[in-house]
């Protein structure tokens, strides 16, 4: 029994998500996570954002605030994005710092 082919993306950034699915460094992992927010893929991006944010990068933080804030996947919840704002800036984001100014 032969397994089914992969699908065929529709779009640049399908492709470029199904090329990273199997890159597991940071680096990669940033990419995954930008691509399958732009696709509306939210809560894959989340899943990896907060992988990220738990080993303390100040950026995953940063794209989780801007997802709550916007309600991508979720709810808007502008005190939830307030406070990884302000974890994000604390740990040197400088965007971070400016949607708190």
């Amino acid at each position: 029994m032969n397994p089914a082919p992969p699908q065929h993306p529709c779009t640049l950034l399908g492709a470029a998500r199904m090329a990273l699915a199997l890159v597991d460094d940071p680096r990669g992992m940033r990419l995954k996570a930008h691509a399958a927010c732009r696709l509306g893929y939210h809560r894959d991006a989340r899943r990896l954002w907060e992988s990220m944010a738990r080993a303390g990068d100040a950026d995953a933080l940063y794209q989780l605030g801007q997802m709550a804030e916007q309600g991508l996947g979720e709810p808007p919840d502008g005190h939830r994005a307030r406070a990884l704002y302000q974890r994000a800036a604390q740990a040197g984001h400088a965007a971070a710092a400016a949607r708190l100014a």
